[in-house]
């Protein structure tokens, strides 16, 4: 029996970690692919600085899905939310080895995300403008914009931390009901 799977995608800074946390909450397992490529960053000897560009690097040198074969790799239950997913080739791999139940596109506005990047201040945010739009453009060259346009529901992140954990309570309350049914 293959693993299912609810795939969450957005822009850096949009909501992705806030929904997983909220997941883990619930007792779902989580599987950040984000963590992955920083992990295979780490394990190179390459700054975590660098790990947009490795990511880059092994994408062209593996194919449009590697993180995917390499996320699919950490999944331990039948029932997982995977974060961070990033083109069109993840997805299909991702639906050729696991159950997709939802692709899930969490969405806020350009200066929101920005905002939280700089709070957030992990090692391979962006410190400035330049730097973001930097990770903006290298991300929709991955094929994240498709990816999100293509999303089968949509959670917005533009109130309250507060509201949108409400609002994905809801929606993982709601579905996790219809995967034990």
């Amino acid at each position: 029996m293959k693993a299912k799977a609810i795939l969450i995608i957005g822009m850096p800074g949009s909501g992705k970690d806030e929904f997983a946390i909220v997941a883990r909450e619930m007792g779902i397992e989580v599987v950040n692919m984000g963590d992955i490529v920083r992990e295979y960053t780490n394990s190179i000897g390459v700054s975590i600085s660098l790990s947009g560009e490795i990511a880059s690097r092994e994408r062209k040198n593996h194919g449009m899905d590697i993180w995917a074969k390499r996320t699919i790799e950490h999944i331990k239950s039948n029932f997982v939310v995977v974060e961070g997913v990033r083109n069109i080739e993840e997805i299909v791999r991702f639906r050729k080895d696991m159950e997709i139940g939802l692709v899930v596109g969490i969405s806020s506005g350009r200066d929101t995300r920005f905002g939280r990047l700089l709070k957030r201040g992990r090692e391979d945010d962006p410190r400035n403008i330049e730097e973001f739009a930097v990770r903006e453009n290298r991300e929709l060259s991955w094929g994240i914009g498709e990816v999100i346009a293509t999303a089968d529901r949509y959670i917005c992140n533009d109130s309250t931390i507060q509201d949108f954990r409400e609002s994905v309570r809801e929606f993982l309350r709601e579905h996790t009901t219809q995967e034990s049914s």
